[in-house]
């Protein structure tokens, strides 16, 4: 069987008048496959369709197979890195993630009874895909879904704030969240931030009320599109997607999962030019936000806090360890941003001189924040957010939701039930009842 790559595919479409849009539609079907096949940042995948394109890439994954010479020497062409990913054991656990899900019946269906629901599919293909995706290299979006205007897309990043924080913010902190947002919005500047409890929250309901340009605000989900995640956030949503955008990366009917809330970050950081924390936990998931801005040299920005406050630890953490700004007010804040073109008036001015630039190096803490406190391997906590926390489940039913092969999950189970994480009964699995 020939397998070439999807340059030679757009070569013929060229040459053959009319076979363009069934290769737009090959390749917009292909890309919802992989959305449902593959968790996003999983490095096997995303280096198969930079070098392959979603048509090609979905062959390999559907077929299960060893790629052929001549695909090795086109992504050893592409990149060294890509291909130490593709070969021995990474190659073969990948293969058996892949085959743990089953694919859809019906791309083009699924799209329309979302499209019916008020959502829609943005592709790289598409016009409107945001260029600042560029900034992620190979681990960009394979696509996303959304509601609101997609016009938004088409914002530039220069002009986007992210504003973001923990869950259990304390009063102090919601009220920062809350003048800055609502002043950003104000002055133009679209908010960023991921529609959770607290700081998330206060920064999208301040854009919502004072915002003079849309979208307003921009809510990234760790979940399907056809969900609203946290439940009692359903009304907020709604909100958000009249004047604003609301985005996620994974397939209608995904789950929110740790670890998605953790892969989501990285495309709040691609979209902002400057994430600020407002507060935030040690080991907080806010944190990994600002490490992404900081590895695409965008800026970062944090709200010092009470030194007797848990939720400001990451903060005081992000000012000592990284070059992060302080900023105590919304004037520090647009001292660090480009100011936006405001609707009827010209091209605004560029970005004030205060020796800013990216920095020339990135150092990074030893730890990211990216693992629980327990200190669980990636495996070990995508298993563990597959668990129920009703009813026992067998490891088999575990693979397609974690996206892992059987001899992944097997002994991830076995080391949670050690933590006491996991329990079984009759080979079936849940999550420990405390």
């Amino acid at each position: 069987m020939e397998h070439r790559p999807e340059s030679a595919a757009h070569d013929a479409a060229e040459t053959h008048p009319g076979t363009e849009v069934s290769q737009d539609r090959e390749a917009r079907n292909a890309r919802m496959q992989l959305m449902h096949l593959l968790e996003p940042q999983d490095c096997v995948g995303m280096a198969l369709v930079e070098a392959f394109g979603p048509i090609h890439t979905l062959r390999i994954v559907l077929e299960h197979r060893d790629l052929e010479p001549e695909e090795y020497a086109a992504i050893s062409e592409m990149s060294s890195d890509a291909m130490s990913t593709l070969t021995g054991r990474g190659w073969e656990r990948a293969k058996a993630r892949w085959a743990a899900r089953t694919p859809l019946d019906d791309p083009e269906r699924i799209e329309g009874l979302m499209a019916a629901r008020g959502a829609w599919l943005v592709t790289p293909e598409d016009p409107d895909w945001p260029v600042a995706f560029g900034d992620l290299g190979a681990q960009q979006p394979l696509a996303l879904w959304g509601r609101g205007d997609r016009n938004g897309l088409l914002r530039p990043a220069e002009e986007n704030v992210a504003i973001v924080g923990c869950r259990d913010s304390t009063p102090y902190g919601k009220s920062v969240a809350t003048r800055l947002a609502g002043d950003l919005a104000a002055l133009g500047y679209g908010v960023l931030s991921g529609a959770a409890f607290g700081i998330d929250a206060a920064a999208h309901r301040a854009a919502l009320e004072a915002s003079v340009h849309e979208p307003s605000t921009v809510a990234f989900l760790a979940c399907g599109i056809d969900r609203s995640y946290p439940r009692a956030h359903a009304d907020l949503l709604s909100e958000i997607s009249e004047s604003g955008l609301v985005l996620t990366e994974v397939g209608p009917g995904c789950s929110p999962m740790r670890h998605r809330f953790l892969q989501r970050n990285r495309l709040i950081a691609a979209l902002s030019c400057l994430v600020v924390v407002v507060e935030a936990g040690w080991r907080s998931g806010a944190l990994n936000t600002a490490h992404h801005a900081l590895d695409m040299g965008h800026e970062v920005a944090a709200v010092p806090g009470s030194v007797f406050s848990p939720q400001s630890a990451g903060c005081h953490r992000l000012i000592a360890e990284t070059p992060s700004r302080i900023v105590t007010s919304t004037r520090d804040v647009t001292g660090l941003v480009q100011a936006p073109v405001l609707p009827g008036a010209p091209a605004g001015t560029g970005r004030p001189d205060q020796g800013q630039g990216a920095p020339s190096e990135v150092r990074r803490p030893q730890d990211a924040g990216d693992r629980s406190m327990m200190g669980l391997t990636q495996i070990q906590q995508l298993v563990l957010d597959a668990l129920p926390v009703g009813k026992h489940v067998p490891a088999e039913k575990l693979c397609a939701v974690a996206g892992l092969g059987i001899r992944e999950v097997i002994p991830a189970l076995a080391q949670l039930e050690a933590y006491g994480l996991a329990e079984m009964r009759e080979n079936r699995w849940r999550m420990s009842r405390p």
